[in-house]
């Protein structure tokens, strides 16, 4: 180059030039020589032998030029720790650097804009003012210094200037050696015809060429995948959700763990503008805390991490479920909470109910649920034309002010449970499945507390009317517990036990006599106002205890039956007709023959009485026995819909007999179903090989006999056979010492 500028002839040769050639080339010429971004020239050199000839070359001009004032020379470098700036330090050249951040922001600002030296610092000024004047309204912060900042570093924003020259050189700069004046231009590109100022927030997750050059800083690799995903998520949510991921993103690559990311005071003067207020900032910033699974907040910080916050996760997947939450809530109810699926339905409107109704088993109690408390219209309604009504119950909060399926804090908890639940399914991760799993846990928890919280009434009939104004009704509380054998329990114990049905009967003889067993049973089954007959055998239960008080009697094809308990099967006493008492003849008992005396061989024995000894006890050896005394208690278990559900009730009533024998224990089953479609639904060993329409009773007694432990009754409930929709209940007698003897 040299040689053509003045016009000789260049040598043909490799190497470079040596000193002597250097000053023939040049003879008397004085030359200014300009080496702008000097490493880029020696980089891009591949050949390592080549690149030291060119630095060594480097070397010796700049020697010279220190000696000599034939060559002036001007060298641009990033940095003299390398080379070639190494090199050209030797010589002690005369420095300028622009590591002030004033100098250093009118270089980026010469480079960028053509007009730059043109420009009137001051025209500006309305528009700084403007922003500074909306920020210091939600900040405290020194007006005069921001705007003369402002004005050195117009249009960019004081905030985006410091990253660029101070954050992302401290934390390895961009690959490219002009990445910085790339990335500041392709953000004048940007906004050039829509913004006032450019700041954080302008470097744009939806351009780009942006995202390129801001994977140079993610060193991780993910965490701009990871903003991007959150920011699509919440657009929708979120105006400003752009901005606001942006700045947020910026400040988290470009930050050290210490201070990572930005401070809610930062961010408001990088995304505050005329056109966004603080009302959306706000809702910017609780949403993406609420619903953006890889956005943290730490203190007053905010920023973007790779690790995922379930918490959040959940959130935002919740919103998918909404529609769900009112479905998942009846099923809980049902499953969870009364645990009742078979005939249970949750209230929604009364046409609803009556029609899930009739598909269950009329034969047993039919639960409604209701999640708030009905108007007395619902509760008419739901009865009107129904068939086996007295065996409907219908439940209703104790709290009168809830509303299951409305309830904001129940519905928002159901469908994050649902969103957790799915999310545990989605997941290779097993720390996550488990976090996931926990939420579930943790938000099902609050929805059971919640509804137990309410309580639980029963709609007891006093009289059912021609309209709802002439209905009479009392609302009775039922146990906190809330499950349907509790609730039954209850019933049986508290409102409708043995007593109350057997007074009800005794009440109505004139009614009851001359009629079949069956037909009490069902009129007691229908009828609202009457006791409920909780259980299969409660009606025929009180008739039993009649007859054996002698209040009436039974009569059947086996036999007639007056002061004792029939001796008959349930299904034989359903076919009995109750009479009035009558005096039931019983057989003589029969007379012993006389013996023969064995030493005499008389009938009369003659024999003299022997002298009597004394007679000890075995056990205790003494005439007079102490050993205690014996006696014979017996406990009845009432119908339980499953053997689980009568192992427990078994073992919780025996604990207060630990101490106790079981010498007899009678286990009973009973099955009845009416109305059915086909009999090859039903166990075969009810129904044998039978098929077909038809209705079944059936009833099981098994006796053991021996001594038992609690631990041998609970094994042998567990082998009983398993017949869905049987009643299983058992009697046992227990030999425990007597008190007092």
């Amino acid at each position: 180059m040299i040689y053509k500028k003045f016009g000789k002839k260049a040598p043909d040769k490799i190497t470079h030039l040596s000193l002597p050639e250097f000053k023939e080339a040049i003879g008397d010429h004085k030359l200014i020589l300009i080496l702008d971004e000097l490493e880029q020239g020696i980089k891009v050199i591949a050949d390592p032998a080549i690149q030291a000839q060119n630095i060594a070359f480097l070397q010796m001009i700049s020697e010279f030029s220190n000696r000599s004032k034939q060559i002036t020379l001007f060298a641009s470098l990033y940095g003299d720790r390398e080379e070639p700036g190494s090199t050209l330090k030797r010589v002690k050249p005369f420095m300028v650097k622009f590591d002030n951040t004033k100098d250093q922001c009118k270089v980026i600002l010469h480079r960028l804009f053509e007009n730059y030296l043109e420009f009137n610092n001051k025209s500006p000024s309305p528009v700084i003012d403007s922003f500074v004047n909306i920020w210091q309204r939600h900040v405290s912060l020194d007006a005069n210094e921001l705007k003369s900042r402002f004005h050195e570093t117009y249009p960019f924003s004081p905030s985006l200037i410091d990253i660029i020259l101070k954050k992302i050189p401290a934390r390895g700069g961009f690959q490219n050696v002009r990445g910085a004046l790339s990335f500041l231009g392709n953000l004048v590109r940007l906004t050039h015809s829509t913004n006032d100022i450019i700041t954080p927030a302008d470097a744009s997750l939806e351009d780009k060429a942006n995202i390129i050059m801001l994977r140079d800083l993610d060193v991780g690799g993910d965490l701009i995948n990871r903003a991007i995903e959150n920011m699509e998520e919440l657009r929708p949510k979120v105006p400003i959700a752009n901005r606001f991921a942006s700045a947020v993103l910026l400040y988290s690559l470009t930050g050290f763990e210490s201070e990572k990311g930005s401070s809610r005071n930062t961010l408001l003067t990088d995304i505050l503008s005329p056109m966004t207020d603080i009302n959306a900032f706000d809702q910017a910033i609780m949403n993406f805390q609420k619903y953006a699974s890889y956005f943290h907040t730490d203190g007053d910080r905010f920023s973007f991490d790779i690790e995922e916050q379930p918490e959040a996760r959940v959130e935002y997947r919740s919103l998918d479920y909404k529609y769900a939450a009112k479905d998942f809530i009846i099923d809980l109810v049902k499953s969870e909470i009364f645990r009742e699926t078979s005939g249970t339905v949750v209230f929604d409107s009364p046409d609803q109910t009556k029609q899930l109704l009739n598909g269950f088993d009329k034969n047993r109690l039919r639960y409604v649920i209701a999640g708030r408390r009905l108007t007395q219209e619902e509760r008419h309604n739901i009865y009107y034309g129904m068939d086996v009504r007295n065996l409907i119950l219908v439940l209703e909060p104790k709290d009168a002010e809830f509303q299951l399926l409305s309830d904001r804090d129940t519905l928002k908890w159901a469908t994050r449970v649902i969103a957790a639940k799915k999310l545990a399914e989605g997941t290779r991760s097993a720390s996550k499945k488990s976090d996931f799993e926990r939420i579930a846990r943790a938000d099902q928890s609050f929805i059971i507390e919640r509804i137990k919280r309410a309580g639980l009434v029963f709609v007891h009939w006093i009289k059912y009317g021609e309209n709802a104004r002439d209905d009479q009704i009392e609302l009775e509380p039922l146990p906190k517990e809330f499950t349907k054998d509790k609730a039954l329990e209850s019933l049986n114990q508290d409102y409708f036990p043995l007593l109350t049905i057997k007074e009800h009967l005794e009440s109505r003889l004139d009614h009851i006599k001359e009629k079949l067993v069956k037909d009490i049973d069902a009129e007691y089954r229908a009828t609202l106002g009457f006791p409920v007959p909780a259980h299969v055998r409660a009606v025929s239960a009180a008739i039993r205890e009649l007859c054996r008080e002698g209040t009436i009697g039974i009569q059947h094809s086996r036999g007639n039956y007056c002061r004792r308990n029939p001796d008959l099967s349930e299904t034989e006493l359903f076919n009995a007709k109750i009479v009035s008492p009558f005096s039931e003849q019983q057989p003589p008992s029969p007379t012993a023959p006389p013996q023969i005396c064995p030493r005499c061989g008389q009938k009369t024995c003659a024999c003299e009485e022997p002298i009597p000894q004394p007679i000890r006890c075995q056990r205790c050896g003494q005439e007079t026995c102490t050993c205690p005394k014996k006696e014979i208690v017996s406990l009845k278990i009432p119908p339980r819909t499953s053997i689980g559900s009568l192992r427990e009730e078994t073992a919780f009533r025996l604990q207060q007999y630990q101490a106790a024998e079981i010498i007899t224990v009678i286990y009973k089953l009973f099955y009845q179903k009416t109305n059915i479609g086909d009999l090859s639904t039903l166990p075969g060993s009810i129904r044998g090989n039978l098929s077909g329409q038809g209705d079944v009773t059936a009833e099981i007694a098994i006796t053991k006999t021996g001594r038992f432990s609690k631990s041998q009754i609970e094994q042998q409930i567990e082998s009983l056979p398993s017949i869905p929709g049987a009643d299983y209940s058992l009697d046992i007698a227990l030999e425990v010492n007597k008190k007092g003897g």
